[in-house]
């Protein structure tokens, strides 16, 4: 079986990218907290994935990415709104509460009526059903109101990525893209691979989607060729059939990039089938 701290700092790409679901992302920010080697590599990765918009320029993006994500967050602002105003427009029932007597009566005026025993029980079941009403009404706009303020904040958030996307490079060279094809039949897994230079030398990162489901032990594994001859660029696993991996190394004359579905993590040499490949230009 793998090192649960070595699975852990696999989960570095993916948690950058915010590809773990929530049970993962908080085990991972747990382990991130006293993991040295992980906080170094987060620091890393976040300059360079904020810089990923314009390694792609080659390879065209799908149709309509961008209208449909801002698509996606329109909708759900005005579903929120509209959720809001139905709740506002409600029409709760008012229970109407018995005036308090605030002059006293002349005691000879005051008719000796036995007052009905159930009357108390009625009033105190009223007024427990309207503070109940009151209650749910208020946690539902409190609700609302905070769902709004995360949307807000998650829409700048995306203007910010998109204006700093337009930015250029500061420090950055792309050096290299290449799209990453199947290379075995009945099979829709595609990738992009990525290499650029910055200040602290040459750095290769690959993404990848729609890859087989991985069982046991099983991972992916990354190799450059030279000349046929394979260079281990590490290993990485997968969320709902999508994976990272960032590796940093000296340039070399290498011809070729391969993604490797391997019984465990732990191979020095290639043994299972190669699932993607693409050509590397000169580096």
């Amino acid at each position: 079986m793998s090192n649960p701290h070595t699975a852990r700092c696999e989960d570095v790409e993916m948690y950058v990218l915010g590809g773990l679901d929530d049970e993962d992302k908080l085990a991972f920010e747990a382990h991130g907290a006293s993991c040295i080697q992980c906080q170094r590599k987060m620091e890393e990765l976040v300059e360079l994935f904020g810089m990923m918009p314009l390694t792609v320029e080659p390879v065209a993006p799908p149709p309509g990415m961008k209208a449909r994500i801002l698509a996606a967050v329109a909708q759900s602002e005005r579903a929120d709104a509209q959720t809001l105003s139905t709740s506002e427009s409600t029409n709760v029932p008012v229970i109407p509460v018995p005036k308090p007597i605030t002059e006293k009566m002349p005691v000879q005026a005051m008719p000796r009526k036995k007052v009905k025993s159930w009357t108390t029980p009625l009033l105190a079941g009223a007024a427990a059903a309207l503070l109940l009403v009151s209650t749910v009404l208020y946690q539902r706009v409190d609700r609302l109101n905070g769902d709004s303020e995360q949307l807000a904040a998650q829409v700048q958030e995306l203007q910010q990525q998109l204006a700093a996307a337009e930015q250029p490079p500061t420090g950055i060279q792309v050096n290299n893209v290449v799209a990453l094809t199947p290379t075995v039949p009945d099979i829709v897994a595609q990738g992009l691979a990525t290499i650029v230079i910055d200040a602290n030398g040459m750095h290769l990162i690959v993404q990848a989607e729609n890859l087989p489901k991985l069982t046991n032990d099983e991972a992916f594994q990354v190799w450059l060729l030279k000349e046929g001859k394979p260079v281990n660029a590490g290993t990485f696993l997968t969320n709902d059939g999508t994976g990272a991996l960032y590796y940093t190394f000296k340039p070399d004359e290498y011809d070729q990039i391969a993604i490797t579905h391997e019984p465990d993590a732990r191979g020095s040499q290639p043994r299972g089938e190669i699932v993607l490949a693409g050509k590397l230009a000169a580096l």
